[in-house]
């Protein structure tokens, strides 16, 4: 899976440049394949979530994997929250006493947003 990196040289990163020929040539070398640059966006939908439903995508801002998040409005049941200083899967890990007020009110959504699917979900 391609998933590109690279740094502007501030805090602990050196700067780096995303060169997605120079990781091909690198997965080429040491495994003996190219990988393809799009294969998760054609394995998984891509951006077209319209025949999804009941989906929460949270993004904190300070996590760095949320460039490739789906973080704007997809629909009433893809669901997206943007939690304000949170990092990656934050709001997926254990309440603890040095949370914020935005994780927990998203944790909070979350549960609500979770609920409300189940209370509308016809059994069988």
């Amino acid at each position: 899976m391609v998933m590109p990196m690279c740094s502007n040289g501030t805090g602990m990163f050196f700067k780096t440049y995303w060169d997605f020929q120079a990781y091909s040539d690198g997965c080429f070398q040491q495994f003996g394949v190219r990988p393809r640059q799009d294969w998760v966006k054609h394995q998984y939908w891509g951006t077209d979530l319209s025949s999804a439903s009941n989906i929460i995508f949270s993004n904190g801002d300070l996590d760095p994997w949320s460039s490739g998040g789906v973080t704007k409005f997809i629909s009433e049941s893809v669901v997206t929250i943007l939690i304000k200083e949170g990092a990656h899967h934050l709001d997926l890990r254990a309440s603890n006493k040095d949370d914020t007020s935005y994780v927990r009110e998203a944790r909070t959504r979350e549960i609500n947003i979770i609920k409300e699917w189940l209370d509308l979900t016809p059994c069988t």
